[in-house]
């Protein structure tokens, strides 16, 4: 109470003007104590508070000391609610802004305004011109959430990415590239990737802030320049709930949390915006180990009445990948040439064609340049402004011939993010190894491996994080671990004459050698190993073939030395025969070229087949091979998704 009363003091004697009429003041707080208004889901929405995991209490997940204004405000909500009454008679500007209380947190204010019937003629402050040009160019009439989907060749989006689109009512149907963006992210420097980043990502070692955002710019970052597919969710809020959202934005505005890459990332904070807007939903509590984008789709997506139908914008790649595909290999190659400009887009070959595959060949060629100009990946054959000049060229002879664009709309995947399989996914199988049976037992909190159905992610792509494997002998109850994979990722880019990304694969975490020995007491049995490469892949979407080029470093007490660097190479297939099963064969060899002697060879053919909704049969057959011993192991079982 001394801290509050410290924080009205000094709030109230900021100026002259601030004097509190009768006791006014001291009124307003009996009556927010008595209400308990410091204890309602709109309070601690708008300060961000969450329930303290070990002890009583809660705090707020707001790094910026100057968004309270009690001393102890941060993990005293009635405290910080009594200091924002007292900062409400106060002219006395505050934070990074400069402004005062009444102007500075907008929505806190109109939510105690209402609240406790205030007569704002009492108040100071009556009108706070910067809020409302902001609240004019916005003009807020509705809201949906965008979902860029996962670019694996970035640390930061591996996952995919949320944001918020605010729609303004004095633009049509159509025309929401001219709406505005809320947008939560780290705090980076400019440039920064790498597994620095990666490591301060994970281990809050940047800001994260929200941004407001013309919402074409973000079309532009993630569907033409990082090449991800965006889907869009329109929110079903009412004028009262969006009203409130949008001030909260205001609010925001040069407040820092501390960003962490697993759970206070993008997902998560977007999910507290809506927490705001609705806040008996609760939304974030479902999301205190980790939040995935995705799997926080899916969660507003379980609540009634709250999102639209799903609206899919292709990325510039999927569009010239689909166009591509309709043509045939001659007019590919043409197409190929004049976007390269070995060939004039007027030239006989070009002349001779019908106008309706003239055209295809015309717009083709014009969507690669296009592509390649636009692309950070890929190095454009006409570069510059010479390139820019050359592709309204290419237009402008496809505008001559007088037909219609022989290309539709590109189309939808059969199945969107929120109805893709959950990320987290508990396994129970059988297990033939060494000779005898056992159980196996895998749990693995997040997110998607090439088995898995590929339905709402990115086909091509794996991601798997914490993923725990463990053995059960029956005969004497025997439990040990099996394998560990911290962090692992696959991102298989088929590559074609348009085309040629390099695939990778990274693997690291614990593992034994061969995985069959599990109860053997063997001591180079596990250890710590991390494996890697570049790659190449070919195919389309049924049917990928791929090869790694391997480094492998493994370190373990049972070998001598301790330790062993090996190099290698692997191949495989991946089929989508039907839709929801998926096989999946490999082999590869690792040969140790430092430390320890010896080798490690492998062959592998996996299967899933779907059973019901979240359900799953799998199995694998594989065989290893070390210097000293080998091992057949086979796996069939059950496993679910939540």
């Amino acid at each position: 109470m001394a801290a509050t009363l410290v924080a009205v003091l000094s709030l109230v004697a900021g100026t002259a003007a601030a004097k509190v009429p009768g006791g006014e003041l001291q009124r307003l707080q009996a009556r927010a104590a008595s209400a308990h208004l410091a204890a309602t889901d709109e309070w601690h929405a708008l300060l961000h508070y969450e329930p303290n995991w070990l002890h009583g209490g809660v705090h707020s997940e707001v790094a910026s000391g100057w968004f309270f204004l009690a001393a102890d405000g941060r993990t005293d909500p009635a405290a910080e609610l009594d200091a924002t009454l007292a900062g409400l008679f106060s002219k006395r500007p505050i934070g990074p802004r400069q402004l005062p209380v009444y102007c500075l947190f907008v929505a806190r204010r109109k939510f105690l305004v209402k609240a406790l019937d205030i007569d704002t003629s009492h108040l100071p402050v009556h009108d706070c011109p910067g809020y409302r040009r902001w609240r004019a160019l916005i003009a807020p009439s509705s809201a949906s959430l965008v979902f860029p989907t996962a670019f694996p060749n970035s640390p930061s989006s591996m996952f995919g990415h949320t944001l918020l689109r605010i729609d303004s009512s004095r633009k049509g149907p159509g025309t929401e590239l001219l709406s505005y963006a809320v947008n939560f992210a780290a705090a980076a420097p400019q440039g920064k990737h790498g597994l620095g980043f990666v490591w301060k990502g994970l281990t809050g070692g940047y800001p994260g802030v929200f941004g407001l955002f013309p919402y074409y710019k973000k079309v532009k970052q993630y569907a033409w320049i990082e090449n991800r597919d965006v889907w869009s969710y329109p929110l079903n809020l009412t004028r009262a709930q969006l009203s409130r959202l949008v001030d909260h934005v205001w609010e925001m505005g040069s407040v820092h949390f501390v960003y962490y890459f697993l759970n206070k990332n993008c997902a998560y904070q977007l999910l507290s915006l809506l927490d705001v807007a609705r806040p008996h939903l609760h939304l974030t509590r479902q999301y205190s180990w980790y939040a995935i984008p995705s799997d926080t789709i899916r969660s507003l997506a379980d609540v009634p009445g709250l999102m639209g139908s799903a609206t899919y914008r292709p990325s510039m790649e999927t569009t010239l990948r689909w166009e591509t595909e309709q043509l045939s290999p001659t007019a590919q190659a043409l197409a190929r040439r004049i976007s390269r400009r070995e060939l004039a887009p007027d030239a006989p070959a070009v002349r001779a064609l019908k106008p309706e595959r003239r055209a295809a060949v015309l717009e083709v060629a014009y969507d690669a340049l296009n592509y390649q100009l636009s692309s950070k990946e890929v190095k454009a054959a006409v570069p510059g402004r010479s390139g820019r000049d050359y592709a309204n060229h290419i237009l402008a002879v496809r505008a001559s011939i007088p037909r219609r664009s022989p290309f539709g709309r590109v189309p939808a995947p059969k199945v969107s993010p929120e109805d893709g399989h959950r990320s987290l996914r508990v396994n129970a199988s059988g297990v033939y190894a060494d000779g005898r049976f056992s159980l196996g037992f895998r749990i693995r909190p997040a997110y998607h491996d090439l088995l898995d159905n590929p339905g709402g992610y990115t086909r091509g792509a794996a991601i798997d994080f914490a993923d725990i494997g463990l053995r059960l002998d029956p005969s004497d109850g025997r439990v040990r671990l099996g394998d560990m994979r911290l962090l692992s990722i696959t991102s298989l880019s088929p590559r074609n004459a348009w085309f040629k990304p390099v695939s990778f694969t990274v693997d690291t975490g614990l593992r034994r050698r061969p995985s069959a020995h599990v109860f053997t007491d063997a001591r180079n049995d596990l250890g710590y190993y991390l494996q890697g490469g570049p790659g190449l892949a070919w195919g389309g979407r049924d049917l990928i073939g791929y090869t790694f080029g391997l480094m492998s470093f493994d370190a373990n007490p049972g070998l001598q030395p301790a330790w062993a660097l090996g190099a290698g190479g692997s191949a495989g297939l991946l089929a989508y025969p039907v839709p929801g099963v998926q096989l999946k064969a490999e082999a590869g060899w690792l040969q140790y070229a430092a430390g320890a002697n010896g080798h490690y060879g492998w062959a592998t053919l996996g299967a899933q087949v779907p059973i019901v909704d979240n359900f799953a049969f799998r199995s694998t057959v594989g065989y290893e091979n070390t210097r000293i011993s080998d091992g057949l192991r086979v796996d069939f079982g059950i496993q679910a998704y939540f």
